[in-house]
């Protein structure tokens, strides 16, 4: 949150965490270098002591010569750690989480610490706000759903994760996209190098590996698996919903779990561990020791659609907003049903990549000469945006912020762009928004620990005779880590140090 001065303070609020990026490297090994894994599900991202910090950071100074201005003196931005309750017109209902227990921890307070609170702590606060940004992500589906709200929770989340896949000796992974390909190809590449027997099946429900990229990285990909020993099943599709019309069933089968090995200090026991039998809807039957469902992240939309039911697509549960990126308020008749189910109808099928995929059509251009009704004020980017077809990338968010953050500032400042900051708008005179333009498919696919599949962007193929515009698809060798360090310089701005627990 940040004060912006200008006719009066200008309180502008994220909602929303660090990046959620897929994190299957540090699932299947444990290196020594983890990114934080703060959960972006409903959840701000950021970490104070206590309350208390946020008033300590309203550093009032009694000065009779100075503006009565309270938040003259004040901090220019802070950062919240906690979950969202509500969103309101102008504040937001936020629950703070762990910072105070660990607090306790480094002072000295280890003795049943996790049950113990300071005794002035609160529990809720309200923050307000004049401009709100909804930037809350996705999640993934169980088991690969992770809720941690600090580095050592998200740690310790992983390490479990680690263990479960090293016991299991026939994994069965659903889903050919970019997450379900680089699992298959990373736990067999791993179990290969240290000659463990491990049957690892992927299935995909198109005849197309990662089909929102060029056909060259289906190609690369089925040939990587295939070379690491990967059984790969395309055209099948899988529903674990019971009814679901276009795909089948997940079995439990009571054959007691595969290892009664005690788990390590640390680590929980692990849910589903018992064998499953699964079934295809072309009628292929297997089993396995553990099921990774990889068919597609689902939108972390609840609170909005509390806010405003009708703002949150009934099918894809992403919320709507205009070219602006600025939230959608359509009729009444629209509005998603209530209470909000955080679990999808076909909560484990990948029908929802068509639907959002289907925003790539989406013309706004007719609706905007009558400008919908939509909050002025309030912005929603990243994965949980019907962003016009937007690929849930990061590169794809970044650029979404951008967009919010210019017009943001415009309408603070009236200005036209803040290229042009000394041509301020008079009140009469509408702000001229920017307006959000997806960017191609871009990816970086790793295959395996050291194999690494780039899509850049499209360029004239000079081979062919008639040049045609075409992705650039390239493969290459990579550390393991895959120089994450200098993503936390370039991105993040952090130093890399912090990575290591």
């Amino acid at each position: 949150m940040s004060g912006i001065s200008g006719d009066g303070v200008q309180n502008v609020l994220v909602l929303g965490g660090s990046y959620g990026g897929t994190m299957e490297r540090a699932i299947i090994e444990d290196h020594n270098s983890l990114v934080d894994t703060k959960s972006t599900n409903e959840r701000a991202g950021l970490e104070v002591a206590d309350v208390s910090d946020l008033v300590q950071g309203l550093d009032v100074k009694d000065d009779k010569t100075t503006s009565d201005d309270p938040y003259l003196h004040a901090e220019p931005h802070l950062f919240v750690c906690g979950e969202i309750l509500d969103i309101h017109e102008s504040y937001v209902t936020v629950r703070q989480h762990g910072p105070t227990l660990a607090g306790m921890q480094a002072k000295g307070f280890d003795q049943d610490a996790s049950s113990r609170k300071h005794l002035w702590s609160i529990d809720a606060i309200r923050i307000p706000y004049s401009h709100l940004i909804y930037a809350l992500g996705s999640h993934m589906p169980e088991p690969l759903r992770r809720d941690s709200y600090t580095k050592k929770e998200g740690v310790s989340w992983m390490q479990t994760r680690q263990q479960r896949i090293q016991e299991s000796k026939e994994i069965i992974i659903v889903g050919g996209g970019a997450l379900g390909v680089e699992l298959a190809t990373d736990i067999k590449s791993l179990a290969n190098r240290e000659k463990q027997e491990k049957k690892v099946t992927l299935i995909h429900s198109r005849q197309q590996l990662l089909p929102n990229f060029d056909q060259q990285i289906h190609e690369v990909a089925l040939k990587r698996l295939k070379e690491l020993g990967v059984h790969v099943v395309l055209g099948h599709r899988l529903a674990m919903t019971e009814g679901c019309p276009m795909g089948s069933t997940i079995t439990p089968m009571d054959k007691g779990t595969i290892s009664d090995a005690k788990p390590t200090e640390g680590i929980t026991s692990v849910e589903g561990s018992r064998r499953q039998r699964i079934r295809t809807n072309l009628g292929l039957e297997l089993e396995c020791d553990l099921l990774l469902l990889c068919t597609g992240q689902q939108p972390n939309s609840e609170i909005m659609a509390k806010f405003s039911p009708s703002s949150v697509s009934r099918h894809s549960r992403l919320v709507r907003v205009l070219p602006s990126l600025q939230v959608m308020v359509p009729q009444d008749d629209d509005a998603l049903q209530q209470p909000f189910d955080t679990v999808p109808p076909c909560k484990d099928c990948d029908c929802f990549l068509d639907k959002k995929s289907a925003g790539a059509s989406m013309d706004m251009s007719a609706e905007l000469g009558g400008m919908p009704a939509h909050f002025p004020h309030i912005y929603a980017i990243g994965d949980v945006a019907d962003a016009f077809g937007a690929l849930n990338a990061g590169y794809q968010a970044w650029f979404m912020a951008e967009v919010a953050v210019e017009n943001i500032l415009r309408d603070i400042l009236r200005v036209k762009s803040t290229d042009e900051m000394d041509q301020r708008l008079s009140d009469d005179q509408p702000v001229p928004l920017k307006h959000f333009q997806p960017g191609p498919p871009l990816l970086k696919l790793s295959l395996g620990l050291n194999v690494t599949a780039t899509q850049g962007a499209p360029q004239p193929d000079e081979s062919k005779p008639d040049k045609p515009v075409r992705p650039t698809v390239t493969v290459s060798e990579e550390p393991e880590d895959m120089n994450v360090a200098l993503v936390w310089k370039s991105m993040a701005n952090m130093d890399p140090s912090d990575m290591t627990l």
